[in-house]
């Protein structure tokens, strides 16, 4: 999945090719660092990585419309495409849903409330620059069968984009309790950055989730520290942000780390 996961899936590798076995290899960290193991492993295929990883995802659609320096899908996917047809799953990890055209985007929500699965949860973070009122009220249109929708909030500089997207999703009849939102850290911006959009989002009542920016090709995982964070900083906000159904009880500045 992940670049510094590629040094255990060679050796893995290697014990299995040795054992007699054949040996595919696939994934995103695969497909950007195509020769790690291309000596070891046929690379790539028709390989469902995905219901092995999860059984409950699903894709509609593949590739974005934008190209954000920090994510590696435009280089893994490219631009997006609809799918004709998917498995209808709880756990839809489309990596711009939003994006895609209404009738497909119509479609997704039909088959859906069709199916009567429960607990869904659209999974990837939606872009909160293109939701709209007729998105909104569509996913409140799940009903019971919605766990979560998540949005993403990158930097200060979309917080207006940001708080539109919350609001014409409360006004649709969407718990704050089921909206999650990821926000990038460490990635162009300060820990101040980070902290206001943190609470921000505490206190409009939903969970923030942290990412901490990771290079494309990190062999090491929190390698990367941008200059205007110390290591002290990241992992104190890091670690109490992922943790906040535990720590929650306890103000951020009281927060020892």
């Amino acid at each position: 999945m992940f670049s510094w996961h590629l040094q255990k899936a060679y050796q893995r590798a290697v014990w299995y090719k040795s054992a007699g076995y054949r040996v595919c290899a696939g994934g995103p960290a695969v497909t950007l660092n195509p020769g790690f193991l291309a000596d070891v492993a046929e690379i790539g295929g028709d390989i469902p990585a995905l219901h092995r990883h999860n059984p409950d995802a699903t894709f509609t659609s593949r590739g974005c419309v934008n190209h954000c320096t920090f994510c590696a899908v435009p280089k893994i996917e490219g631009q997006l495409v609809e799918l004709d047809d998917w498995p209808v799953k709880p756990i839809i990890c489309d990596n711009n849903l939003l994006a895609c055209s209404v009738p497909h985007f119509d479609r997704v929500i039909d088959r859906l409330i069709e199916s009567r699965v429960r607990g869904i949860d659209f999974n990837q973070g939606l872009d909160a620059r293109l939701l709209t009122d007729y998105h909104a009220r569509r996913f409140a249109e799940l009903g019971k069968q919605l766990s979560f929708v998540r949005l993403a909030w990158d930097n200060s500089r979309l917080e207006a984009q940001f708080r539109n997207a919350w609001r014409l999703l409360i006004d649709a009849g969407i718990s704050p309790k089921q909206i999650r939102v990821y926000v990038l850290i460490g990635f162009d911006d300060t820990p101040q950055d980070a902290l206001y959009r943190l609470e921000t989002i505490r206190g409009l009542g939903g969970l923030p989730n942290p990412m901490r920016y990771q290079t494309l090709n990190a062999m090491r995982r929190n390698a990367y520290l941008s200059p205007d964070w110390t290591s002290s900083e990241m992992k104190r906000i890091a670690r109490y942000y992922s943790r906040l159904n535990w720590l929650g009880h306890i103000p951020f500045s009281e927060y020892k780390g």
